[in-house]
């Protein structure tokens, strides 16, 4: 007997799940930066936590009441729960047996980094996480009698801290302020000639010429410029300067 278009449907769509869900099983690694000693989760958690804030100073004014402006944005977190599984789980199929290792040998290396402050490339496939992490905290608790252990564990956004003295930090805000100076006056010399030979331009080559001194340039000039396409239009305070 044939199946229904509805029956066909549901035996496809069954066939699908199946292969998406073999295919796209997300996989866990945590690995130490310095020493590249690697820890990969035979057994994923159901669900993890990523945390985002934005750091606001608060001001009161008159007459306005209280303002908040944001400053910044606070070390993203990231914790899930979950087990970490005896020897009796490689009698199932939905553990990659590859990487179960004994609970208490994790457990070692995780308390380990945490206690060394080690810092922590976290990789979790299947999703956009791909960070380096510092161990927050770490907890467990056997379980179940069989050589499981339950787990929670939080992790924070590791974080260059560029530490300079107060004569390179001055020299670094002269250097910046000097570089934005420079541009602005490049610009400024650009436009003013733009400027004084707009009377003259007939052609996009031509305001290539005058901004780079090289009409060639003509195709990134209108690239960054899609409003020179009509020279007749030209207002040479709009425009980007290609440099």
């Amino acid at each position: 007997m044939a199946l229904s278009l509805s029956g066909l449907a549901a035996t496809a769509k069954k066939a699908l799940i199946e292969v998406e869900g073999k295919v796209t099983r997300s996989e866990f690694y945590l690995t130490n930066i310095e020493t590249s000693e690697s820890v990969q989760l035979c057994m994923i958690p159901e669900s993890v936590k990523a945390r985002t804030e934005t750091n606001f100073r608060t001001f009161n004014i008159i007459e306005r009441g209280e303002v908040k402006i944001p400053k910044g944005e606070q070390l993203t977190q990231i914790s899930w729960s979950g087990i970490l599984p005896g020897a009796r789980i490689l009698l199932y199929n939905f553990v990659n047996h590859a990487a179960w290792e004994q609970p208490v040998e994790i457990i070692k290396v995780i308390k380990r980094w945490r206690e060394d402050g080690a810092k922590i490339k976290l990789l979790i496939t299947q999703t956009p996480i791909n960070t380096d992490v510092y161990i927050k905290s770490f907890d467990y608790t056997a379980s179940g009698g069989q050589g499981n252990y339950e787990y929670n564990i939080d992790l924070i956004a590791a974080k260059e801290l560029k530490i300079l003295t107060v004569a390179e930090a001055d020299e670094e805000r002269a250097k910046a302020q000097e570089n934005s100076l420079d541009e602005l006056n490049r610009r400024a010399a650009m436009k003013s000639k733009l400027g004084m030979n707009v009377g003259k331009i007939n052609n996009i080559w031509e305001i290539a010429q005058i901004l780079t001194g090289n009409g060639g340039n003509w195709e990134k000039v209108l690239d960054q410029n899609p409003q020179i396409a009509d020279p007749a239009n030209l207002d040479p305070t709009d425009y980007v300067i290609v440099g």
